[in-house]
């Protein structure tokens, strides 16, 4: 039943269609928007990094991209996008995992999923323009206009200052805004389902919805000094301290709740930032356990039959549209997570606060 309420696949199909006046807010207001038009609750709002809305003032969307947004919202999408059913299987922080509503045997819900085609198309249009200002000069690419000079054009970048720069961060935010608003639909989805099957006991709180592969401007101290720096976490995610003024208050003794997907056969985990301040990563920790074979590599090496049955024998329900997406998926394709979470705690970058072990798992 869930398998058939959640749209997942490369498709759009599925998807809330909108039209130009709700696609706008969508790109302007995030989760807001969403909440707005039902796809999402009010409540929800409090426990949405920056409140599930970034600033977004011209939306320099392109025409295509808006296209490619107006029929994906509430979907799943494909690759390492999921939505995993869990049982917390250990708690090994009580104080931080009350504070997020955890407790032992407790069934939980996790997603992983973004701004879909529009985001992917917002970073293709820009970073083609960026590109432009970069020629060739000998062995290196120059954009004279900025004094940059790389080896490899695919480095290119802009000043965040430049004309090019502030309209990327600004497609950008608008882009992270229709993944806020993508989330919540896909957790209000969630939330039908679990009414209609459990009554008063389906319903859900968000523990938090934080995201990774975004640039955002923060003050942080470098070299004892504060200062306003643009960090772009890529294949990472945020880790606030308990004392940052954006935090809800149920998480100021605790810190952020910090979410890292391991993979469909073994555990995720919720870790906690700082009790205060921050870390010595920009306040940034890992968002996943990270893969240890390329999507190639588990094609040719993981049978998705094989994989299916053995997840089942496991307890693990799967559903996925696609086999080849399954074996990119395996749980050998990944790090051991346990071991990333060990390591991030050492570091000192977040806490482990408690254990997820998957049920079932819809992939795209």
């Amino acid at each position: 039943m869930l398998a058939k309420q959640i749209p997942a696949g490369a498709s759009s199909k599925g998807g809330v269609g909108l039209n130009d006046t709700k696609m706008d807010s969508i790109l302007g207001s995030g989760a807001a928007g969403a909440v707005e038009m039902g796809w999402g609750e009010s409540r929800d709002l409090q426990v949405i990094e920056s409140h599930g809305t970034l600033e977004s003032e011209e939306r320099g969307v392109g025409e295509r991209a808006v296209k490619r947004g107006m029929k994906a919202l509430g979907t799943l999408g494909s690759g390492n996008h999921f939505l995993e059913l869990q049982v917390v299987d250990r708690v090994v922080d009580p104080i931080a995992a009350s504070a997020y509503g955890l407790r032992e045997g407790q069934i939980t819900a996790m997603i992983h999923t973004g701004s879909r085609g529009l985001g992917h198309q917002v970073c293709s249009e820009h970073v083609a323009a960026i590109e432009s200002k970069y020629n060739r000069s000998g062995d290196d690419w120059v954009a004279s206009e900025w004094g940059y000079r790389l080896k490899d054009r695919q480095l290119a970048a802009a000043p965040i200052f430049s004309r090019e720069g502030e309209a990327y961060l600004d497609a950008m935010r608008a882009a992270g805004n229709y993944a806020f608003a993508n989330r919540s639909a896909l957790t209000q989805r969630l939330r039908g389902v679990l009414r209609e099957h459990l009554g008063p006991d389906g319903d859900l709180e968000v523990v938090y919805d934080v995201s990774h592969n975004i640039a955002k401007v923060e003050d942080h101290v470098v070299h004892g000094k504060t200062c306003k720096c643009c960090v772009h976490r890529k294949g990472a995610t945020r880790a606030l301290g308990g004392d940052h003024p954006e935090l809800a208050s149920r998480f100021s003794s605790v810190g952020q709740p910090v979410l890292v997907p391991g993979d469909m056969g073994t555990a995720s985990w919720v870790l906690a930032g700082p009790t205060k301040g921050g870390n010595d990563a920009f306040a940034s920790s890992c968002h996943g356990a990270g893969r240890q074979l390329s999507r190639t590599a588990a094609r040719k090496s993981v049978d998705a039959t094989e994989l299916m049955n053995r997840l089942e024998q496991q307890g693990v329900h799967v559903r996925a549209k696609t086999p080849n997406v399954l074996s990119e998926e395996a749980p050998e394709a990944y790090k051991d997570v346990d071991d990333v979470v060990r390591l991030t705690d050492r570091a000192g970058l977040a806490r482990p606060v408690a254990r997820l072990r998957p049920l079932a798992v819809i992939k795209g």
